[in-house]
């Protein structure tokens, strides 16, 4: 059985509502981050926006690191030429 928390929370008068810090550090968010609303038959789920580089490391987790200088092209890099 999966645990779970109850947390209370209160709308401002400009309907406004500040993520309960428990929640802002299980999710990982931080300033700026955008956050996903997802309702489903009268029950809200929150969770962290995917932004690019969220992808990339969700894609190391699963694929490992990809990041290296020693990538081998062979012919298909072509060529590059930088007109002035």
């Amino acid at each position: 059985m999966q645990n779970s928390t109850r947390i209370k929370a209160k709308l401002s008068s400009k309907n406004q509502l500040t993520i309960p810090k428990v929640i802002r550090d299980s999710l990982g968010l931080s300033n700026q981050d955008e956050v996903i609303f997802q309702i489903d038959n009268g029950t809200v789920a929150l969770k962290k926006g995917n932004d690019f580089w969220n992808e990339v490391k969700q894609q190391d987790k699963v694929y490992g690191d990809l990041s290296t200088g020693q990538l081998d092209w062979n012919s298909d890099m072509g060529e590059e030429v930088i007109f002035d």
